[in-house]
């Protein structure tokens, strides 16, 4: 499966992530307002932490790519697209996506919804998914009526999905079909 150097949407451009983008990184996974709606406020994460979690995809050893994502040429978060494979490493038809806009002046500005459809655009039209789907907490409201927006159906609650600032929480489970999608 070939994978592209870049993928352009009104307001975005999603390009693989590169180390350069450590930094940013660093900067948006240790902001306090950024943490409440990803991974918490209660795990810092070191530049080292940044490195060991996100090389191995940029050097293509996992079903994950990191895209980053660009809007008027600045960098303002990043969208994660794993796409399940077998045993053998044939591709199943899934895609799980997710979505960061770490730039928080860039909250509430379309950008999210403009990735996440491109994102969904390029599992479709180029990864031949069926299927894409995502996981979030049932309290992150925000985030649920993006996914919403473009066409994400909720299908359930994961319960106990995850601990998050030290305590259990559901999640939901959320998906989009081929059929579905409207570009």
């Amino acid at each position: 499966m070939r994978i592209a150097n870049i993928i352009q949407r009104n307001k975005v451009i999603l390009r693989p992530m590169r180390e350069e983008n450590f930094e940013i990184m660093f900067k948006w996974l240790n902001d306090i307002e950024v943490m409440r709606y990803w991974y918490g406020r209660d795990k810092p994460r070191s530049l080292d932490w940044i490195r060991k979690h996100f090389t191995p995809s940029i050097k293509g050893q996992t079903n994950s790519t990191y895209w980053i994502i660009e809007s008027d040429s600045e960098p303002v978060g990043y969208v994660c697209n794993t796409a399940e494979k077998n045993d053998n490493g044939e591709f199943l038809g899934k895609v799980e996506v997710d979505i960061l806009i770490g730039d928080k002046s860039r909250w509430e500005k379309g950008i999210g919804s403009d990735a996440l459809k491109a994102m969904i655009d390029y599992a479709f039209n180029i990864q031949k998914a069926e299927r894409v789907f995502l996981t979030p907490r049932v309290t992150n409201n925000r985030a649920i009526h993006v996914y919403e927006k473009v066409g994400f159906k909720k299908e359930g609650i994961l319960r106990h999905f995850e601990k998050f600032e030290g305590k259990w929480v559901d999640n939901a489970i959320m998906s989009i079909l081929r059929g579905e999608f409207k570009e």
